[in-house]
C-alpha cells in the first residue's frame, strides 16, 4: 500500500508500511511473545526534502486528483491558504517518495489573510472533474482548476438576514469566533457541507451557489423544554450520497436525508446521549452498514448504523466495537478504495493501518511530527523484490538439539499423516528393541542368582559335615573320660573293701 500524510509542520512524506515491517527470520527458533506494538521508522520519505518546517505552511487536509498506476496527482490545502498540486510517476514500484510540484495557487481565499483563529477548513474534489473546492472557517468557499491553477468561482455559507453581506463575525460570547468548524464535500451531485458552532448544517450547490438544504436541530428536551445544543465538529457523505453523517462536539453523530425531494429536516437517526464519551473529530464509512467514529481522546467507535433511532435515551449499547491503539486525539480517518483497509492519524504521532472486518491493527509507522491527514493510494498491495536468503553458513557451529528435520506444511494433511505414521512406527520398534534387551538382562540376572545359590547350598553342606565331625570327635572324647572315671572308681571300691577285711 501507499500512504501519504501531511503535518502540522508543513511536512508531505509517502510511506508503504510493507517495507516497515520487520522480516522475520526463518531460522528462528524461538520468537518471543510481545503485547507492546512493534513501532517503526522505515519506508517513509519526503515528498519535498527541502521544505522546511513551519506551523504557518502546516498541511490542513489532502485530496487525490488521479489515481492509477502510473501516475499519482495529489492537492495539499496549507494554513496559509495556499493550494498545492503534487504528481510522480509510480510506473516502478520500488520508486516511491518522489514527487514534482506541478503548480501553487497562493491563495485561494483572496482578500483574506489567515491567523492562529481563522483558518482553512478542508478540501475536496469532484468526479469527472480536475476543479477542486476548498472552504474556510468563515464560510468562504473557492472552486479552483487543478490544471490551470486558478481560482474560477467564490462563495460564502453565511449572509445576513437580507443576503446581501455576508456575515465576518459572531457577536456575544462568540465574538471574533469561526463561523464554520466543519465542511465536507458531495463528490458526486457537486454539494458542499458546512457547519459551525450554534449554526446547523446547510448544503450549498456549487452550480447556482444556492443553499439547497438547511438542517433542523432535534426537539426541545420534553422535560426542560431547553434546546439540544448545536456544533458540528465532523461531516461525512456516505456511499450514496444521500445520506448525510455530522459528528458535534457535544458527544453525538446524526444521521441526515439529503435527497433534492425529502421534506426532513430534522435528523433521521443519532446516537443515544452516554454512548460516546468525546468531541467527535473524524468520520468514516467502512462498509454499508459501519459507520467508525474518532473522539479527541483517541477512542475509534464502529457504529452500527442499522441499530440508530431517534430516541436519545436508549441504552443500548451492545453494537458498539472499538478500534485499539491511538493515544491521543484523532484528526483524520481514511478507508482505502478497495482493500479493507482504514488508516488512521493523530496527534500521538503514529501511522497505523486497521483491517476493518477484524478491527486488529496492522501496521505502526512512527513519523515525528503530529499529523492531520492522511491518503490512500490506488496501489493494492506492494510488491517486494525476491526474499533475502537467509540460509545458514556450513561452518557455522550448530547445536544438534536446535535443528528441525522434517518440517511440513500444516496444510499438507497427507503428509502429517504420514509423519504421524512413521513416528507410531519408529516409537513401537524401539519399544520392542527395549523389551527384548529387558528379557536378556531378566535371563542373565536370574542364571546369575542360581549360581549364587548353589554356591550356597555347597557352602552350607560343607560346614554341616564340618560340624557332624566334630561333634563325632567330641562324643569320643566323652566316652573315654566316662571310662577313665569309671575306672577309678572301681578301684576306689576295692581298696575300701581290702580295708575293711
Amino acid at each position: 500500500m501507499r500512504l501519504i500524510t501531511g503535518d502540522e509542520c508543513g511536512l508531505l512524506k509517502e510511506c508503504i508500511p510493507e517495507l516497515s515491517r520487520k522480516e522475520e527470520d526463518p531460522n528462528a527458533i524461538v520468537k518471543p511473545f510481545t503485547t507492546m506494538t512493534d513501532v517503526r521508522k522505515d519506508g517513509v520519505r519526503r515528498i519535498d526534502p527541502k521544505e522546511q518546517q513551519s506551523r504557518t505552511r502546516g498541511v490542513i487536509d489532502m485530496v487525490p486528483i488521479e489515481m492509477d498506476d502510473e501516475k499519482i496527482s495529489v492537492a495539499a490545502l496549507r494554513s496559509n491558504g495556499s493550494i498545492e498540486f503534487w504528481n510522480a510517476d509510480v510506473k516502478s514500484k520500488r520508486d516511491y517518495g518522489k514527487y514534482s510540484l506541478d503548480s501553487t495557487v497562493q491563495n485561494a481565499f483572496t482578500n483574506i489573510e489567515y491567523d492562529g483563529k481563522v483558518r482553512p477548513l478542508g478540501v475536496g474534489v469532484f468526479e469527472k472533474s480536475t476543479r477542486v473546492c476548498a472552504g474556510d472557517m468563515l464560510g468562504n468557499i473557492a472552486i479552483i482548476n487543478a490544471k490551470k491553477g486558478n481560482v474560477v468561482k467564490e462563495y460564502n455559507c453565511y449572509t445576513n438576514s437580507k443576503g446581501r453581506t455576508t456575515i465576518s463575525y459572531t457577536p456575544g460570547n462568540n465574538l471574533n469566533t469561526q463561523l464554520a468548524t466543519a465542511m465536507a464535500c458531495d463528490t458526486i451531485n457537486g454539494r458542499v457541507a458546512i457547519g459551525g458552532r450554534e449554526r446547523e448544517t446547510v448544503l450549498l450547490d456549487l452550480a447556482t451557489g444556492g443553499i439547497v438544504f438547511k438542517a433542523k436541530n432535534l426537539p426541545p428536551d420534553p422535560q426542560t423544554l431547553l434546546q439540544q445544543p448545536v456544533w458540528p465538529s465532523s461531516i461525512l457523505f456516505l456511499q450514496d450520497s444521500n445520506i448525510m453523517a455530522v459528528g458535534t462536539a457535544y458527544k453525538q453523530v446524526r444521521l441526515y436525508d439529503v435527497r433534492e425531494d425529502s421534506r426532513i429536516r430534522r435528523p433521521t437517526a443519532c446516537t443515544p446521549e452516554g454512548l460516546l464519551e468525546y468531541r467527535i473529530t473524524s468520520l468514516c464509512q467502512v462498509d454499508e452498514h459501519r459507520l467508525v467514529a474518532a473522539d479527541s481522546a483517541g477512542e475509534i467507535y464502529d457504529l452500527d448504523m442499522r441499530t440508530m433511532d431517534r430516541n436519545l435515551k436508549r441504552k443500548d449499547n451492545n453494537n458498539v466495537g472499538r478500534f485499539v491503539g491511538p493515544a491521543g486525539s484523532v484528526r483524520q480517518l481514511k478507508k482505502h478504495p478497495t482493500l479493507p483497509r482504514m488508516a488512521v492519524v493523530g496527534l500521538d504521532r503514529m501511522l497505523r493501518v486497521y483491517d476493518t472486518k477484524s478491527r486488529k491493527q496492522l501496521d505502526c509507522i512512527y513519523l515525528k511530527q503530529r499529523l492531520n491527514c492522511v491518503l490512500f493510494g490506488s496501489q493494492d498491495t506492494w510488491e517486494l523484490g525476491e526474499p533475502e536468503d537467509h540460509t545458514m553458513d556450513s561452518d557455522q557451529d550448530i547445536d544438534l538439539d536446535d535443528v528441525v528435520e522434517d518440517y511440513i506444511d500444516s496444510d499438507d494433511e497427507e503428509a502429517i499423516r504420514q509423519k504421524h505414521l512413521k513416528d507410531f512406527e519408529n516409537a513401537s520398534a524401539s519399544e520392542d528393541e527395549n523389551d527384548d534387551g529387558s528379557k536378556d538382562e531378566e535371563e542373565e540376572d536370574s542364571q546369575s542368582e542360581e549360581d549364587d545359590s548353589e554356591e550356597e547350598e555347597e557352602e552350607e553342606e560343607a560346614s554341616e559335615n564340618d560340624d557332624a565331625s566334630e561333634s563325632v570327635e567330641d562324643d569320643d572324647e566323652d566316652d573315654e573320660e566316662d571310662s577313665e572315671s569309671e575306672e577309678g572308681d572301681r578301684k576306689r571300691r576295692e581298696k575300701k573293701r581290702r580295708r575293711v577285711t
